[in-house]
């Protein structure tokens, strides 16, 4: 009897003194298994407000690198005519740009915060405003220095507010909008017939955008 009663006391001892390593484990294993998954940023998708306004759509999508960094890219494509009231607004632009943000952000706090960037694009147009006039041509903006800021609004929601300076160069014809002619309704280009270049210095950005977030759910340490 004493020597299965010690034999019980060696046993309990040694499992007493064990019991803190294998608890820490089995926390360590509820601990990952609970909260092992972490959301992780894909790309944001844009949308500046005041072109949305003015019937100009827009899409951006922008992603980011590392820490500090993200690249974007952003089409403009509002393509219609009012015939009626001798309206055209036809614009096609895509620029990309390269942000550096001030700050080294956690994932679920990436693309907000200060940042500035370099842009540069380029696109054609044709605007007829509210008259029989109007002028076609293209752009191409060189260089631009943007700065600008974010903030959330929402889990996966964001508000951004930019600016940019930079050099655009624009060629452009102008034209008549001439109805009821043997060939219908067209456009005649004004007299002498040549294209107009026009350099410009300033504001070529400004920006309202509302932003979501596009993530999907990782486990901590890399493990899917």
């Amino acid at each position: 009897m004493k020597k299965l009663f010690l034999s019980l006391t060696i046993c309990l001892s040694a499992w007493i003194q064990a019991f803190p390593q294998e608890q820490q484990k089995a926390d360590s294993y509820v601990n990952t298994n609970t909260d092992s998954l972490q959301t992780r940023p894909l790309f944001a998708i844009k949308s500046n407000l005041l072109y949305d306004i003015a019937t100009a759509l827009n899409v951006e999508i922008e992603v980011p690198v590392g820490k500090r960094w993200s690249l974007a890219g952003e089409l403009i494509f509002p393509w219609w005519r009012n015939h009626g009231r001798n309206l055209t607004l036809q614009l096609l632009s895509g620029n990309v740009e390269a942000k550096y943000w001030l700050q080294s952000r956690p994932d679920k706090e990436v693309l907000t915060g200060w940042n500035f960037g370099l842009y540069a694009g380029g696109g054609k147009f044709d605007l007829q405003p509210f008259s029989r006039k109007g002028i076609q041509g293209e752009f191409f903006i060189a260089t631009g220095f943007s700065a600008g800021y974010a903030h959330r609004i929402a889990k996966n929601w964001r508000m951004e507010y930019a600016a940019g300076l930079g050099y655009t160069r624009t060629n452009y014809k102008k034209y008549n909008y001439v109805s009821g002619t043997r060939y219908g309704d067209i456009k005649v280009w004004n007299h002498p017939w040549q294209t107009n270049r026009h350099t410009y210095i300033g504001p070529t950005k400004i920006k309202v955008s509302l932003v979501y977030l596009l993530t999907h759910k990782k486990k901590k340490g890399g493990n899917q």
